[in-house]
C-alpha cells in the first residue's frame, strides 16, 4: 500500500536494532514484530534493521523459576485488578533474585550490536520486561543508543506496574514513546523526549503480508487458548480452530478437534485470518490481525490489554461480532508513520 508520509531524504544510512521474538510462546508476538518492522521500513527506507531475539534472556529467566513460582505467576495474572495490587511481595522478590542470578549467564547480543536506535514493541511496559531486559536497555542508554518504544502497552495495568515502569523509564530516558492504547499514553507520555498516542503495531501486518488464495468454502475461525469455546450458531460454515502457542508442548484438548492449526510460523495463521468470514477469539492479536485485513471478530477476554482495540473504534467487539473501521485504522497508521519518520530523521 502506498503511503503519503514524507520519507527521510538525503540522510546517511541509519542502523536500527529491533528487539522482539518469542513467537513460539505466542504467535501474536510475530504479528507485532513484523508490523513494527514494516512501519520502520516505511518511515526510514534508508535504514538497516537488525532483528535480535528476546528469547535467550526469557529462556534463561524461566529456567530459574520453580514449579511453585510458575504457578504463582500464572495465578496472579488471572486475579481481579484490585487483588493484583497486593501480591505476595516476598514471593515476587524471590523470583526477581532468581531471575537476576540466572540471566547474567546469557550472552546479551542486543547490547553488543553497534546501532543508532533500539526499538521494542508490544507488551513491554511491565515488571517482567524490567527483570529480564532492564540491564540491556540500561547499557544501551549508557552507549547513547536512542531507545524507541513503538506501540507499547502493559501487562496488567496495576498501580504497582505503572509505578515500577515509570521508575524504569526515568532511568533509561527513551528517545521516543508510542503507546498502543490510551491508558499507556496517559501513564508514560511525559517520560520520553517525543511521545505519540499511537496504535498496536500488529495493525501494520496487512502492509507486509500478501495472503494466499485458499481453496476452501466460507469458514470462520475459533481461537481459544484460555477459555472454553462459546456456543455459536455457525453450523452452516466450515470451522477452523487455531491456537497461538506451541511452547512446552501442546494441550491434548487442542488436538482432538477437526481442522485445528498449531504452527510456529505467523504466515500460516495470517493466511487463515486474512481469508476468513469471521474470528471468535480470546486472543487479542488474533483479533488485531483479522481486523487489519478487514474482517470482523469478537473477543472473549477481560484482559486490560484488549483496550488497544478501543483505539481503532472497535468498542463493541466484546459484545458482538464487529467489523473494523478501516478508515480509522489507516488514519492512525499514517499518523504513526509520520511521527516515526520525523523522529528518525532528526
Amino acid at each position: 500500500m502506498e503511503r503519503s508520509v514524507k520519507l527521510i531524504e538525503g540522510k546517511t544510512e541509519i542502523e536500527i536494532a529491533y528487539f522482539g521474538g518469542c513467537w513460539s510462546t505466542n504467535i501474536g508476538n510475530a504479528f507485532i514484530d513484523l508490523g513494527s518492522i514494516q512501519s520502520l521500513k516505511v518511515a526510514a527506507p534508508n535504514s538497516r534493521i537488525h532483528f535480535v531475539s528476546e528469547l535467550p534472556k526469557w529462556l534463561f529467566g524461566i529456567q530459574s523459576r520453580s514449579t511453585k513460582d510458575r504457578l504463582f505467576i500464572r495465578f496472579a495474572r488471572r486475579l481481579p485488578k484490585w487483588m493484583r495490587e497486593i501480591p505476595s511481595r516476598r514471593t515476587k522478590d524471590r523470583i526477581i533474585r532468581k531471575v537476576s542470578e540466572n540471566v547474567k549467564y546469557c550472552f546479551d547480543l542486543m547490547s553488543a550490536i553497534k546501532v543508532d536506535y533500539a526499538v521494542v514493541s508490544g507488551e513491554v511496559l511491565c515488571e517482567e520486561f524490567i527483570r529480564l531486559f532492564g540491564p540491556t536497555f540500561s547499557k544501551l542508554k549508557e552507549d547513547k543508543v536512542k531507545i524507541i518504544i513503538n506501540g507499547g502497552g502493559g501487562e496488567n495495568y496495576s498501580n504497582e506496574e505503572i509505578t515500577e515502569f515509570r521508575k524504569f523509564l526515568e532511568r533509561i530516558n527513551p528517545y521516543a514513546f508510542i503507546s498502543r492504547d490510551e491508558q499507556s499514553f496517559k501513564n508514560y507520555q511525559d517520560l520520553a523526549e517525543h511521545s505519540l498516542n499511537g496504535i498496536d503495531c500488529g495493525f501494520f501486518i496487512n502492509d507486509c503480508f500478501t495472503p494466499a488464495k485458499l481453496k476452501l468454502p466460507e469458514y470462520v475461525i475459533l481461537n481459544f487458548d484460555h477459555h472454553p469455546e462459546p456456543e455459536l450458531n455457525i453450523h452452516d460454515r466450515l470451522i477452523i480452530r487455531t491456537h497461538h502457542s506451541c511452547w512446552g508442548g501442546v494441550s491434548k484438548d487442542y488436538l482432538g478437534k477437526n481442522n485445528t492449526l498449531i504452527s510456529n510460523l505467523p504466515h500460516d495463521y495470517l493466511n487463515l485470518y486474512a481469508n476468513t468470514e469471521a474470528v471468535y477469539s480470546d486472543r487479542v492479536h488474533a483479533c488485531v490481525a483479522t481486523l487489519s485485513f478487514g474482517h470482523p471478530c469478537k473477543i472473549y477476554t477481560e484482559t486490560p490489554r484488549a483496550s488497544l482495540l478501543d483505539k481503532i473504534c472497535a468498542t463493541t467487539i466484546r459484545d458482538k461480532l464487529t467489523h473494523p473501521n478501516t478508515k480509522k485504522i489507516e488514519k492512525e497508521k499514517e499518523k504513526q508513520l509520520k511521527f516515526l519518520s520525523n523522529i528518525l530523521a532528526s
